[in-house]
């Protein structure tokens, strides 16, 4: 028998419970408590209790998951094995995603649950499409909107695995629609920018902010895998790593002389074998960044990223070649490293355009 309880909690909501009494053989019998994480407003013990209608769906939900605990227990006392008990946690379910296959943008879209909704846990049921539009906006508040696309794609994708398990009828992404990504003119530097951030020292900021975003000009490394570059992933001057982003690729480039000398240059921490040890969020540098830029004189969107694409864009300049740059950036597909190439050609087209009439 399971039965829904309710406990009054110090802020004058109740936290819903099953409480569960099954009988164990020879006459025996053992009572457990299932706490739901889900608070409602008053007591419901009373079947004639008027449901409010902030609590309406947290109901529903309630009542749905006391039936599937009646079934299962229904069906373990009548000899038969129990079936494995599903978990109904949103963040529970990401959380073993991640873990069976490591995936960044999940990781990221984990990080900003957590941060949306800190003090709940969110059930399977409680993502409607109202949930989705404020979460959605909220994203855009803290990350660009092409980021937002990702992380909302993302999200979709896990809901979808739902429904082919049959755990979940339909995706709340039905009939959602997760804001489109806009064309983005991507940052890149001239080597002749680069030699003027080089060669001028910021007034904000630490030392390692310069000398990390100068090392991905000369190595094309993301900021999350320059702030985890550890010495031991520097091998014969090269460097050879697993990207955060794709953990199971391993990735090796050579070091050009001014990557090398950047690393001589930092500062060594007495117990801290990461390379660039002292560089703060990824926020911060990109303030930093922006700072630097105009006071360097240069007009333009400076951030962490754009040293990615100044070390393709000057390395496709400069004669590598598309298939080599495919693998030094670690892209899984060579239309990612076409996007690059087409900058170049559409720079010298530009020049081009500059050359003297007769």
């Amino acid at each position: 028998m399971v039965t829904i309880r309710y406990k009054k909690l110090s802020t004058g909501k109740f936290s819903a419970y099953l409480d569960v009494y099954s009988n164990t053989g020879e006459g025996k019998s053992k009572r457990n408590y299932e706490f739901l994480k889900i608070y409602v407003d008053k007591d419901y013990s009373d079947a004639a209790s008027r449901v409010s209608e902030a609590d309406k769906e947290k109901m529903k939900i309630i009542k749905a998951l006391r039936n599937k605990r009646e079934d299962e227990l229904n069906f373990s006392e009548h000899g038969y094995k129990q079936p494995a008990k599903i978990n109904y946690h949103l963040q529970d379910y990401l959380d073993q995603c991640l873990a069976k296959k490591f995936n960044y943008k999940l990781e990221c879209l984990i990080i900003h649950l957590g941060k949306y909704c800190p003090k709940r846990t969110i059930l399977f049921q409680e993502v409607d499409e109202e949930f989705l539009d404020r979460f959605q906006s909220y994203l855009l508040n803290q990350v660009s909107r092409n980021t937002t696309n990702a992380y909302m794609s993302v999200f979709r994708q896990h809901f979808n695995k739902l429904v082919i398990k049959g755990i979940i009828q339909a995706s709340p992404f039905g009939n959602f629609r997760i804001i489109e990504e806009e064309d983005s003119e991507r940052t890149t530097l001239t080597i002749e920018e680069v030699r003027t951030l080089a060669n001028f020292v910021p007034k904000r900021g630490n030392s390692q902010i310069r000398e990390a975003f100068i090392f991905s000009c000369f190595t094309g490394l993301r900021f999350s895998d320059i702030k985890k570059l550890h010495y031991d992933e520097i091998v014969n001057d090269q460097l050879i790593f697993r990207p955060a982003k794709t953990t199971k690729k391993i990735v090796t480039v050579p070091l050009a002389d001014e990557a090398k000398m950047i690393i001589a240059k930092v500062v060594k921490h007495p117990t801290n074998k990461k390379v660039f040890w002292d560089l703060p969020t990824s926020q911060v540098v990109n303030v930093y960044l922006k700072f630097w830029a105009l006071e360097a004189g240069l007009k333009k969107n400076l951030h962490f990223h754009a040293a990615r694409h100044t070390f393709a864009t000057i390395g496709l300049t400069f004669g590598i070649d598309i298939y080599t740059m495919k693998e030094l950036l670690g892209h899984s597909k060579i239309e990612m490293t076409q996007i690059y190439a087409k900058i170049v050609d559409e720079k010298k087209r530009n020049e081009m355009l500059k050359f003297p009439k007769l």
